[in-house]
């Protein structure tokens, strides 16, 4: 267990100083392109590029990482903690799971609104206004597809799995896994933080009722997509 967990701390903090790294990077190249960023009336152009290629980065370096001790796993002890197959149920299994998501959050989202509409619009805010670039569709590839690949492979793969088989059973890991996940979104209200929580919860639960990482990758990633598409439209994005 120490080993795992051990391993998904190096994991995250390899890959933050990556995408801090990569932000570093695209800062320099963007004093160049910055003047005519500006002349064009796009400097949330910049902003949504710089974002993006941080997140590519992290992403990118999160699942590399996480494949390697898989494959380090399946060679040493013969049982990887990754796992992609069809769940039991298949394509019924895959959307009803989504379904229920969806109908959590908006319960949750309604809840907030009644309590604290502000922590809502907190939360949206930074992703609201990189949806008024044209190329608001970079941060759409990252949620909907990089994040969810990541950070279920890093917290409902890897954490998960190592956890799992401690005496902390599956109410323990599935609590740490939630709340680490969380934290990683430590610039989130309390009520988006406690959205995170429900939701890595709930994502833990798939987990183990399925034995496949593959539905909680897609419930993740039509979540996001769905908030960013909902946003980008409302902002009047485009693809052009």
């Amino acid at each position: 267990m120490a080993t795992g967990v051990c391993l998904a701390v190096a994991i995250v903090v390899l890959a933050t100083v990556s995408g801090y790294g990569a932000a570093a990077v695209f800062d320099i190249w963007s004093q160049i392109k910055e003047p005519r960023a500006f002349a064009a009336g796009e400097p949330e152009a910049l902003m949504t590029g710089r974002v993006a290629i941080s997140l590519f980065a992290f992403q990118a370096v999160t699942v590399v990482s996480v494949f390697l001790a898989n494959a380090r796993r399946r060679r040493v002890a013969g049982v990887p903690f990754l796992n992609f197959e069809m769940p039991p149920g298949g394509i019924k299994t895959l959307a009803l799971s989504v379904v229920v998501l969806m109908a959590l959050a908006m319960v949750f989202a309604s809840f907030v609104f009644v309590f604290n509409p502000d922590a809502l619009q907190h939360d949206l805010q930074p992703f609201a206004e990189m949806m008024k670039s044209r190329t608001w569709w970079l941060i759409l590839l990252a949620a909907g597809i990089g994040a969810p690949l990541a950070e279920e492979c890093l917290f409902r793969g890897l954490l998960f799995g190592a956890l799992r088989p401690s005496p902390l059973g599956f109410t323990g890991a599935a609590v740490i896994t939630a709340v680490t996940w969380a934290l990683l979104h430590a610039n989130y209200s309390l009520y988006g933080l406690a959205a995170i929580t429900l939701i890595g919860l709930y994502l833990a639960w798939l987990r183990e009722r399925t034995g496949s990482l593959l539905t909680p990758i897609v419930c993740h990633g039509a979540y996001n997509s769905m908030i960013i598409l909902l946003m980008a439209f409302s902002a009047g994005g485009s693809f052009v």
